[in-house]
């Protein structure tokens, strides 16, 4: 049925239905002699119906899908009718001198919008039923019988493209034994395995937006058939406009297990400093800085200038920010892109002359220096490079950033850093320290030359990043094993990109200048239980369907990361102003030392002299504790 043709049926039927209700209230009011009154009251039929569809018309009632009728249509008609109503009454009574009887008004009214909504809402349920019938595949289970579950359980319902809704599933007592749109809370989550046997379910959906980590892992836990498809719909930080439906909905993964806790920022104190500056992230073409540049392009920069020396990398990030502009809404992206330059620069940190072109160049007023050699194992063997990149190239960009009146630089350093046994851990302290002596130096200095606030942030792995073992886990899970750990009980500090990212970005606001901030990791957890429920959120049955083998450490790698020193523990945690930032009492740095020191890092670096390389950095720093016995 055509448009034009569709709508010429529903204002025929709501017609007869108007005249039937008319004729209705007649004879409940009237009784047998409904009919002599009804050539006398026949006006309040013909202005009502002519009013009706004028308003109906103004309110666009004939423009929807009445096979999805909701509140808000009822409601709709409950106006366009009441509307209808008033107008009829008062012509008939001010203009023609038509008295209407209060009950046949009343009956009249209450009849039209009975059958009127009624009819609407039969079409409704016809349509509901017709794709009942066609419903095969997926029988669904909903865990969460709270209003996120309401809506989607709506959603499935209407779109047999989605299966077949089961029921639900919810730990409280008060809702077990109740329905939703006619769907029966089954029990708790302890009786879940039971449910899903008994009901043949194959898709279970956690519909608890607030839910925590723990309770994520309860509920994926209690189910034994791990072939079951398990998804969620995503926490409220994910949920940025607050909309639950359908489409949110995702494959559990392994950080929803972790239960990190969404990060409060001052979006003021970002503002201030980020909005209509220009930014440059090094090391934008990489997941912590692609992650970085994500979240500042939402605080509306004048331009982002995103360096990196893989132009495979820096491709992707730019043709992404250019595409989406992510974090924007639809309607801002236009102005936004006039306003804000996308700039990527394929350069390498440790090329002095060239960094200071750029520097010159474009002038970036804010800094983000993610740029470094991460990889443990890797920075073994080539100790020459983490020294030039990590080291050297740190300088480079801090030097050139003061040189040229950068307001603030914030550096990403790594748990690593602390109590090193790895060449690259070393490197990234070394690398703080050159921001701390940067960013304390005050004797001696002009104000005009001291401007730029140095701040470095330390914390430990992240999930998403590409030298995160999560990737390697998933590949190897995807080959079907072996799953590789290092040891039974190494553990690491995780947390998500989204959250490391945000609070670099708070970081940056809360700095004055030479502080070390550590973020809040939480507590560590076991690489091994990482590998383990990464294998069973794929499907699988650990040491049963995929293998996990104990490999040893590798070079440079030690069972525990700390975040702090022994002397940064025993001392006080300064107070930054957000409770997931703290900053550590770093030692203060001898700048004339320092610089010697780099000076004879940088000329056995370019003599690629490994074993020069580590005694100097252990000459430096006394913690260093080189694991490089499996080298040699």
């Amino acid at each position: 049925m055509g448009k034009f043709y569709r709508k010429i049926y529903w204002v025929v039927q709501d017609l007869l239905l108007i005249n039937f209700a008319f004729v209705l209230s007649l004879i409940l009011r009237f009784g047998r002699d409904w009919v002599s009154h009804f050539y006398q009251l026949t006006g309040l039929c013909v202005y009502f119906s002519i009013s009706y569809i004028i308003f109906a018309i103004l309110f666009k009632l004939y423009n929807r899908l009445w096979r999805y009728i909701s509140i808000k249509d009822l409601f709709l008609i409950t106006w366009t009718v009441t509307a209808a109503m008033i107008i009829s009454l008062l012509y008939l009574n001010l203009v023609i001198g038509i008295y209407i009887p209060w009950t046949v008004k009343a009956l009249t009214w209450f009849f039209i919008l009975a059958f009127i909504g009624g009819n609407k809402l039969i079409w409704r349920l016809y349509w509901e039923r017709k794709s009942g019938f066609k419903r095969e595949g997926e029988r669904v289970l909903i865990v969460g019988a709270g209003d996120a579950g309401e809506v989607i359980a709506r959603e499935i319902i209407k779109r047999c493209d989605l299966g077949t809704l089961i029921g639900f599933i919810d730990d409280d007592k008060e809702k077990i034994g109740q329905r939703i749109h006619n769907k029966l809370i089954f029990g708790s989550v302890k009786e879940i395995n039971d449910i899903l046997e008994k009901e043949r379910i194959n898709t279970v959906i956690i519909a608890i937006p607030t839910a925590r980590g723990k309770q994520i892992k309860r509920i994926v836990d209690n189910i034994k058939n791990k072939k079951l498809k398990v998804k969620i719909l995503p926490g409220l930080y994910e949920l940025v406009d607050g909309e639950v439906s359908v489409s949110r909905i995702r494959e559990v993964r392994i950080e929803d297990l972790l239960g990190r806790e969404p990060v409060d920022l001052n979006l003021e104190e970002i503002y201030e400093y980020l909005e209509g500056k220009r930014v440059m992230v090094t090391g934008g073409g990489g997941s912590i800085g692609g992650e970085l540049a994500r979240q500042i392009c939402k605080f509306k920069p004048k331009s982002l200038i995103l360096l990196d020396h893989s132009e495979n990398g820096l491709f992707h990030i730019n043709l992404e920010l250019e595409g989406k502009l992510l974090g924007m809404e639809e309607e801002d992206i236009k102005s936004v892109r006039a306003d804000m330059k996308v700039v990527p620069v394929v350069a390498d940190i440790r090329d002095r002359d060239k960094m200071n072109k750029i520097f010159k160049k474009y002038k970036p007023e804010v800094v983000f220096h993610s740029a470094a050699h991460k990889h443990v194992p890797m920075m073994e063997y080539h100790p020459d490079e983490a020294v030039m990149n990590n080291i050297i190239g740190t300088k480079n960009v801090a030097e050139l950033a003061e040189m040229y009146g950068t307001e603030r630089v914030v550096m990403i350093s790594t748990d690593k850093a602390i109590n090193p046994t790895s060449v690259m851990g070393a490197s990234k302290q070394v690398a703080e320290m050159v921001v701390k002596d940067l960013g304390s130096r005050k004797a001696g200095i002009e104000e005009s030359k001291n401007k730029t606030k140095f701040v470095a942030v330390r914390f430990g792995n992240v999930l998403e990043s590409n030298g995160s073992v999560v990737p390697m886990f998933k590949q190897q899970i995807a080959e079907g094993g072996p799953v590789t750990v290092t040891d039974r009980e190494v553990k690491r500090y995780f947390m998500t990109l989204p959250e490391a990212s945000q609070l670099v970005i708070q970081a940056g606001a809360l700095g004055k200048g030479g502080e070390v901030f550590v973020l809040d990791m939480g507590e560590p957890i076991k690489v091994l239980d990482l590998a383990k429920e990464l294998i069973r959120l794929s499907g699988f049955v650990p040491d049963e369907d995929i293998e996990i083998k104990i490999v040893g450490l590798r070079p440079g790698e030690k069972l525990f990361e700390e975040l702090m020193t022994e002397e940064e523990r025993s001392g006080e945690l300064g107070n930054s102003g957000h409770k997931k930032i703290f900053i550590a009492k770093v030692e203060e740095v001898d700048e004339e030392k320092l610089e010697k020191d780099i000076t004879e890092l940088e000329v056995l670096a370019k003599e690629m002299d490994s074993e020069g390389i580590i005694r100097k950095l252990q000459e430096m720093i006394p913690s260093y504790q080189p694991n490089r016995e499996m080298l040699k």
